[in-house]
């Protein structure tokens, strides 16, 4: 069985999918700060916040291979497979001699569920594992005294509140599987209260690092709640509730989550043969509902699967994961029983094997054959974000590093080019401006994403006619337009404005000149103006770019008809950090409103300090300006 296990879980690190999702080079980023032994902290702050277990189990993989890009789901894999152990053992202590564990271990084996989990090098794993791993180790300890067990029951508790913050809830499980315990064993009530206060001396022991982390920063304890969870008080609140139970139950038997990467989207999370024998052991447990293994199961699938009732999107199969060893324990439950009844009866034990070789044929078919070759899945786990940071590794070694395409998700940039690397990569968005390097002593290499926007390698090949387009010989076939512009050195920008002016902002940044269009513009239109900086200076706050279009005094006394008010780029380059001696072309917009009258208007632009609104004072310019800003032109809006 473990080997079964171990056979879907190790075979997929290597074949599914040739990327690495961003949440999974998050927590390999902190696992390589923890391998070199440069920090070993309690909580990871980042990414709105995880907890820590999975980077340090991360970090002992690290430490043996290195790092590839698959020891996060190297790790999730050895989890998973863990977690098929425990089932088997949870099961054998809860139903002894039936052979329940080693069939809910199979069906646990191959849950789709839980195999799609098993290769993500991430968090919700662990839940599986964890709740498992205590469930088994509380009914040994039930069953022989063994303080010991009790213990394990105990830092297997903790380690999945260290692990995964859907698992809190877990608590409650252990909690009702105890209390039925202690009721329906009067005469042991005091050993099982003892194996109890061991079992939660461990938790708080395993526990206790995060727990004082949480004490010392109580806003990070509810972060991750605050975020996703729907519990709005009303009758809205209880719609959406109801909506979300609703959408909880049917991802079972009938849809399941939309996520593709944690599902083919829409399959539910048990195939036909899962559900009918799952059903079947829903039914044999409820017959026990008397016994203690009744009470705690039920606890479990209500206690597993209301993450996705009070959070959104639902379903969601990440945050329910810890429920999968009680549904593999159903179907185990329903097997074993539909086993028994055809003692005898050789054609239909047969069909029962034959139904569970079709479930696993199934599953695997599923995950190799149709979610493998899904172009959504390469996009989901962010292949392009992969591919950039082996496209930056083409870059010259000490060449400076612009991405003028900040990376949506950069943290698997960042585990693929190295943290050294990635901390000197300069990022903006040139949807709106281009960033034009002087370099002197050293090239630069720009980083891009070629699309179907802003014609960018084009402008760059114009104004750096000697530049070269790399694309790493790895992507020269699959994704040519991931590559890196080279920049010689001493190379200066070629550039070309229509209209010529020179003005200086309080020796930040210099106006080079602009374009203005159209001459003539309707109410309605868009005014474009394209404008060129030399940076000069770098500013202690952040400064924005202003534009105006002025005319007449309004009843209100202002003469702003049209503004563009921002920070360089799009808010993506910040003045306190941009480089002296670039040049950078920024281009704004004025939406002129529909009712602008026609006439006579006057276009000026300025820089402002946004912390205080003051603006940079302007000298050495020959035009027209007021109040420290610079008026470029006159524009005559034309009758509609």
């Amino acid at each position: 069985m473990l080997l079964l296990a171990a056979v879907f879980r190790l075979w997929q690190i290597a074949e599914l999918p040739p990327a690495l999702h961003s949440d999974e080079a998050f927590h390999l980023l902190y696992s390589q700060t923890i391998a070199t032994g440069q920090s070993f902290p309690a909580y990871l702050t980042g990414n709105n916040g995880n907890e820590p277990l999975f980077a340090y189990l991360s970090a002992i993989t690290l430490l043996i291979l290195g790092p590839v890009t698959w020891v996060g789901r190297l790790t999730a894999a050895w989890v998973g497979v863990i977690g098929v152990a425990a089932t088997i053992r949870l099961g054998d202590e809860m139903f002894p001699r039936r052979g329940v564990g080693w069939l809910a271990g199979a069906a646990l084996a191959t849950l789709w569920w839980n195999v799609i989990f098993s290769r993500f090098g991430s968090q919700p794993i662990l839940a599986a594992t964890a709740a498992a791993a205590c469930m088994a180790a509380l009914w040994r300890g039930a069953r022989t005294g063994s303080r010991w067990a009790f213990a394990l029951a105990g830092v297997a508790l903790g380690l999945g509140l260290d692990g995964y913050v859907a698992f809190r809830l877990f608590s409650l499980v252990p909690l009702a599987g105890g209390l039925a315990l202690v009721l329906s064993q009067p005469a042991r009530r005091r050993a099982l209260l003892a194996g109890a206060a061991i079992a939660g001396a461990s938790t708080l022991l395993v526990y206790s690092p995060l727990a004082v982390f949480f004490a010392q920063n109580p806003e990070w304890f509810l972060t991750r709640y605050g975020e996703t969870t729907v519990l709005n008080s009303g009758r809205a609140g209880l719609k959406l509730l109801a909506d979300n139970g609703l959408k909880t139950l049917g991802m079972l038997v009938l849809r399941g989550d939309q996520e593709w990467r944690h599902n083919l989207p829409g399959r539910p999370a048990l195939d036909a043969v899962q559900a009918y024998f799952g059903a079947v052991g829903a039914v044999v447990l409820a017959g026990r509902w008397r016994q203690p293994e009744a009470l705690a199961i039920t606890a479990w699938l209500v206690v597993g699967l209301s993450p996705s009732v009070v959070t959104n999107p639902s379903p969601h199969f990440g945050r329910t994961t810890m429920v999968t060893p009680a549904l593999a324990l159903l179907v185990g439950l329903g097997l074993s029983a539909a086993w028994r009844l055809a003692q005898g009866w050789r054609p239909w034990q047969a069909l029962i094997v034959l139904a569970s070789v079709l479930s696993v044929a199934l599953t695997a078919n599923t995950y190799f054959g149709v979610w493998a070759h899904s172009g959504a899945l390469w996009a989901s786990f962010e292949t392009e974000e992969l591919d950039f940071g082996r496209a930056l590794q083409a870059a010259p070694q000490n060449a400076r590093l612009i991405e003028p395409y900040a990376p949506h998700n950069p943290y698997t940039t960042e585990y693929v080019t190295g943290r050294p690397v990635f901390g000197g990569v300069e990022a903006y968005n040139a949807d709106h401006c281009l960033l034009l390097p002087t370099p002197a002593t050293e090239p630069a290499a720009l980083g891009l994403y070629l699309h179907a926007g802003r014609p960018l390698l084009l402008d760059l090949q114009r104004a750096y006619p000697t530049g070269t387009w790399r694309v790493s010989p790895a992507l020269k076939d699959s994704q040519p337009y991931l590559g890196v512009f080279q920049i010689p050195v001493g190379q200066q920008p070629l550039t070309t404005v229509a209209v010529t002016r020179s003005a200086d902002f309080a020796g930040l940044v210099r106006l080079q000149g602009y374009d203005l269009s159209p001459a003539a513009p309707h109410p309605s239109d868009t005014l474009s103006l394209h404008t060129l900086w030399q940076i000069e200076d770098i500013s202690p706050t952040a400064y924005k770019l202003f534009a105006h279009l002025l005319g007449a005094p309004k009843a209100d006394g202002s003469t702003v008809y049209a503004q563009h008010d921002g920070e360089p780029c799009d808010d993506s380059y910040a003045t306190t950090s941009w480089t002296v001696g670039d040049l950078l072309a920024a281009d704004l917009t004025l939406a002129l409103p529909a009712d602008l009258a026609p006439g006579a208007y006057t276009v000026q632009i300025g820089w402002y300090d946004s912390a205080s609104g003051t603006r940079a004072t302007v000298s050495g310019d020959e035009g027209p300006h007021a109040n420290d800003a610079v008026q470029l032109q006159q524009v005559v809006v034309a009758q509609p």
